[in-house]
């Protein structure tokens, strides 16, 4: 059994008060007839006292027996399993006195109880106990982001690559304990978008608009079976309190450029509705320093193209959150909730290419810049209701629609030299566009039968994609004519349809069984008008969803999980046409792709409630992985997406968290996993194999006068992202947080031995291509925020999201 604790100090006082969370505790029972304990709370001006904490102790042993919190009308009420002991209640809720009743026996009801006024008001009220910074649990870790002076002060991006395990490329994709083609949902929902736009939001959205972040490497059959390495779900801020309140900040700083968000989000809530809503506005630029030494046969002997790039982005735009809720009765809900954001990143990137070999006698330097526009706009809905039937029964619809834009405008112009003499120059444009059409509605129904918590559901998706693109050549942007073979049109469009069903069951508060199926029909289509072909798949697949676990609270815990899930083509990977990157890179979809499946087994033993270890098994048939084409006689490489034949992954990970004094804590999380990945493909093979190891580690020092302190890190050994071979690396962050009255500072001292980097280089078939790479890692970031309004807290509504789902399903 779990609650927290809260030590509160007044100015005059100090007293230690028992705040506890909505805990639902089960019992299993050889009684008959169960009995009642109900009654109604209500303040001194006679108005009901909503999410009121009603605690329910035996009074032989004054152990906590179950809780639950009060309705909007005030009422509560508890079902006894045992009515021959003897038990007492206490109602505790912030700002009020607590109320501690009688002892009783069997059936009670109460009058109505009336919470008298604290003399110390709130806001002179300091609560010293914090959340973990990272909760572990069965089906994964959840990551509490405002616990860190260094999260806190970050951006989305960089919080997601602190995370124990995680791992983030250099193009974006996302590992997990060394698997990839990892799923990022947002408040339980798929964000449906290319890694490359989702990187973009996630690097302009401050982290203070973050809750919890949830990871989860078995998630159960409710949620989409997309998503092999697993799911991570960005859980926002809700509001949570009476009245209104809000917060007012900016996140600023330097590393090689200037970093500008500044932000702001608010929130009404009364006994009918509550209205919330968030913005932000970024201004900020970024760059990297990277070479890549191309290899290649040319008439019987080795060439080099060794180019040294400068690539500096600069992004300026917006995103908001806005959302209602509508409170019907104490059974039902409405709920809206709206996402949007805007803005482009653009900037250039010089680079020189020095030729070496019989390659040179054509040419033997480049001089090339690239000049590039990114644009990306779009907004979402969410229409939800939510309905409680009766007690143990409850329906939540949802409706989803949104509409995504984004595009590119990009040249280069390439001057060739032979031995310092000029040639004929080279100009490349090309201008995209892609907008996207997206509309979803699930309804899910929860039951309890005979002790078997049932929930059953379907859900429907629709996406429309069209792709506009068009390239131009010539010597220079005044001649440049339209190249039709890189010109196209492409349309695609995709249809799922699914259901499932799951069931969860207790027995003596020590076994837990979950069992869940999920099937889901996908129909696609693409088209391209350009050069009037199409193509059209539909399949359907199943998804079993099993784990089993035995624990025994505040000593041991064992469980065992096995999923399948799927990792479906993106959108435009399947254009089958090529773009133009620079001289030597053209970049391809591939229309034939098939989706990857994985198999995924867990194995997990907890002590104590804090440390774990974690046995894993995944293997991936037809993993979509990009490789390199090398065409030597072209002088040039496609990069494209294949179905590779197999891929393993093996790993075993602990988590080891620590509290030496009530001042300093901190946790290491290490992970050593083994990869195989090997496949032939029609022009070559690709593959290798690897041992290796992650460990992360982070130190928090709390001190007198609201002061935190951090030293977090990690240290990265041998590992590939697709065909990349990385060398080790490593990085060390430092920050502190001080908090006076409402305002809260943070500042973030970014890989303050500036020592990130990236070397290493593709080593696949006939491509033999050394890299290197230095981002803009050292940085300092200051976070400033204010906070206003009513802050006397009450537990808010919150949706049957899928992140909720999960966290009952894991035992939280």
């Amino acid at each position: 059994m779990f609650f927290t604790f809260a030590e509160i100090e007044s100015n005059c006082t100090m007293k230690l008060s028992v705040l506890p969370l909505l805990l639902f505790t089960f019992f299993y029972s050889k009684t008959i007839a169960a009995q009642e304990i109900a009654g109604t709370v209500n303040d001194e001006q006679n108005e009901p006292v909503a999410f009121a904490a009603v605690l329910l102790f035996n009074a032989n042993d004054t152990t906590l027996h179950s809780s639950t919190l009060t309705d909007t009308s005030g009422f509560f009420q508890f079902t006894l399993s045992n009515p021959n002991i003897f038990y007492f209640i206490e109602v505790q809720t912030l700002g009020k006195k607590n109320f501690k009743s009688a002892t009783f026996q069997g059936n009670h009801q109460f009058e109505t109880i009336t919470l008298k006024n604290d003399v110390n008001e709130l806001g002179a009220v300091r609560i010293l106990n914090k959340k973990p910074l990272y909760e572990k649990t069965g089906r994964g870790m959840i990551v509490n982001v405002s616990e860190s002076p260094v999260l806190e002060g970050s951006n989305t991006k960089e919080v997601l690559e602190k995370i124990p395990g995680v791992s983030v490329g250099i193009d974006g994709n996302i590992s997990l304990k060394g698997k990839s083609n990892l799923q990022i949902f947002m408040d339980g929902k798929p964000t449906n978008m290319s890694i490359e736009d989702l990187m973009r939001l996630l690097e302009t959205m401050p982290a203070t608009e973050i809750e919890k972040i949830e990871v989860f490497e078995i998630p159960p059959a409710k949620f989409d079976a997309a998503g092999g390495g697993g799911i991570i779900n960005l859980v926002t801020k809700k509001g949570m309190r009476l009245g209104f309140n809000g917060n007012i900040g900016l996140r600023t700083g330097y590393g090689n450029y200037h970093k500008f968000t500044p932000w702001a989000n608010g929130n009404y809530r009364s006994s009918k509705i509550n209205a919330f809503g968030s913005t932000w506005y970024y201004n900020q630029m970024f760059d990297h320093k990277a070479t890549a030494d191309m290899k290649m046969n040319i008439n019987g002997d080795t060439s080099s193209f060794f180019n040294r790039f400068h690539r500096i982005h600069h992004g300026i735009g917006y995103g908001g959150r806005y959302g209602l809720d509508y409170f019907v009765n104490n059974k039902t809900t409405i709920g809206y909730l709206g996402v949007l954001y805007n803005g482009n990143t653009f900037g250039w990137e010089p680079s020189t290419i020095t030729v070496n070999g019989p390659a040179s006698s054509a040419y033997d330097f480049i001089d090339a810049i690239e000049n590039f526009d990114y644009f990306y706009s779009g907004h979402t809905h969410n229409l939800n209701l939510s309905h409680e039937i009766k007690e143990n029964e409850s329906i939540n619809l949802d409706v989803d629609i949104a509409l995504r834009k984004n595009g590119r405008d990009n040249n280069n112009l390439n001057e060739y030299f032979l031995k310092d003499s000029a040639l004929t120059p080279y100009y490349i444009e090309q201008l995209g566009n892609s907008n996207s059409t997206i509309a979803a509605t699930a309804l899910d129904y929860e039951k309890t039968v005979l002790n078997w918590e049932l929930e059953t559901g379907v859900k429907g998706s629709y996406v429309k994609t069209n792709n506009d693109f068009s390239a131009f050549n010539g010597t220079n942007s005044e001649d440049a004519i339209e190249n039709v073979g890189l010109s196209n049109r492409f349309v695609y469009e995709e249809a799922i349809g699914a259901a499932y069903l799951s069931g969860i069951k207790k027995w003596k508060e020590r076994w837990t069984l979950d069992a869940g199926f999920r099937a889901e029909y996908t129909l696609a289509k693409g088209t391209s008008p350009t050069i009037v072909s199409s193509f059209q798949k539909n399949y359907i697949n199943f998804f079993p969803n099993l784990s089993l676990s035995y624990s025994k609270p505040k000593k041991y815990s064992l469980s065992s999980a096995y999923t399948r899930r799927i990792k479906r083509p993106e959108y435009h990977q399947l254009n089958p046409f090529q773009s133009q990157t620079n001289q030597f890179n053209f970049h391809e979809g591939n229309p034939d792709l098939n989706p990857a499946y994985t198999d995924v087994l867990n194995i997990t033993y907890g002590l104590l409630d804090a440390f774990y270890l974690t046995l894993s098994a995944n293997q991936t048939h037809g993993l979509m992985n990009r490789v390199i084409m090398q065409e030597e006689t072209a002088q040039r490489q496609v990069y494209t997406i294949q179905n590779l034949d197999k891929f393993e992954n093996y790993s075993i990970n602990a988590f080891i968290p620590w509290k030496i004094k009530k001042w300093y804590q901190g946790h290491i999380n290490g992970t050593y996993y083994y990869n195989k990945m090997a496949s032939s493909l029609k022009w070559g093979t690709v593959g290798y194999e690897l041992n290796t190891f992650r460990i992360s580690m982070q130190h928090i020092f709390t001190l007198p006068k609201d002061i935190s302190l951090e030293l977090s890190g990690f240290y990265n050994h041998d590992s590939y992202w697709n065909i990349w071979f990385v060398e080790p690396h490593y990085k060390l962050d430092f920050g502190a947080s001080k908090k006076f009255k409402n305002w809260k500072i943070n500042i973030n001292f970014a890989d303050f031995l500036n020592v990130r980097e990236g070397n290493g280089g593709v080593f696949q078939d006939n491509v033999n291509m050394a890299t290197t790479y230095k981002p803009e890692s050292r940085k300092v970031i200051l976070n400033i925020r204010y906070r206003f309004g009513n802050q006397k807290v009450k537990e808010a509504r919150k949706r049957k999201t899928a992140s909720e789902e999960l966290q009952k399903r894991a035992g939280e």
